[in-house]
């Protein structure tokens, strides 16, 4: 595509915008979808090269800047791994796409912290009963210390958090199945990120210890490798979040 040929497209798109039912796709936008599409064809894999954005705009013909700005919206899709001086590298699969997701469902209030805690509940259920089945012994071993530090820490609100994170994030790991991992850690940097210090959820200390005794009935069943159990008793887990969740947090507007 040459460059009047993408004036002429990109002008054709602006005529057409009022009456579309749908924004019309930009010339970047166009580009970057071809990539994907070349990424898939080709099976590349994390690590491997692209084309530079000159190679790229004369296979193409296109401008390079089509190409430079392409390239960019993939990075922040955390597709491209991009720098100046060396080509495009296909980046492995991390969190922060999806997380930025979640967090402006929150923040414009398509969603909520309670659709977020039922969307996790069914990911985190299932992944339990995974991590049951195919939990190492070094990952049933850390579960352990986890509850350990977390049962320790029941006065400190810092170091008990980040015990309750750190068990959450094991058996997503222990489950096998690498999107679970990929998808919890986004639903938790949204949450954090969005809510604000007064959405705080206050349990007394009755609630933090049937808290405590949850996750560690959690982790007692994965390490006794009881797939039944352990998805039951993270759903109690959930039960309890979802009862301590302040009524008004359900369908707050969060910004």
């Amino acid at each position: 595509m040459s460059a009047h040929q993408e004036q002429t497209h990109e002008s054709a798109n602006a005529d057409h915008a009022s009456g579309a039912l749908a924004p019309p796709e930009t010339i970047s936008a166009q580009i970057a979808r071809q990539v994907l599409d070349m990424i898939t064809e080709r099976q590349l894999r994390p690590g491997d090269q692209i084309e530079g954005e000159i190679q790229l705009s004369r296979r193409l013909s296109v401008s390079r800047g089509s190409v430079r700005e392409a390239y960019r919206i993939l990075a922040a899709l955390g597709v491209l791994e991009i720098g100046n001086g060396r080509k495009p590298r296909i980046h492995t699969a991390n969190f922060t796409s999806l997380a930025q997701i979640f967090r402006h469902a929150l923040q414009i209030a398509q969603a909520t912290p309670l659709d977020v805690l039922e969307f996790r509940r069914g990911i985190e259920v299932h992944g339990a009963q995974l991590a049951a089945r195919f939990a190492t012994e070094q990952q049933l071993s850390q579960l352990r210390m986890h509850v350990r530090n977390m049962r320790a820490a029941a006065g400190d609100d810092e170091v008990r958090s980040a015990s309750d994170s750190a068990i959450h994030t094991t058996l997503a790991e222990a489950s096998g199945n690498p999107l679970n991992s990929l998808v919890l850690v986004a639903l938790q940097t949204a949450i954090v990120q969005s809510l604000r210090a007064d959405y705080t959820i206050q349990r007394s200390a009755h609630e933090l210890s049937r808290v405590i005794d949850l996750h560690e009935a959690i982790v007692e069943r994965v390490c006794a490798r009881d797939p039944v159990g352990a998805g039951a008793a993270m759903s109690c887990h959930f039960d309890l979040a979802i009862e301590s969740l302040d009524p008004d947090l359900r369908s707050r507007d969060l910004t």
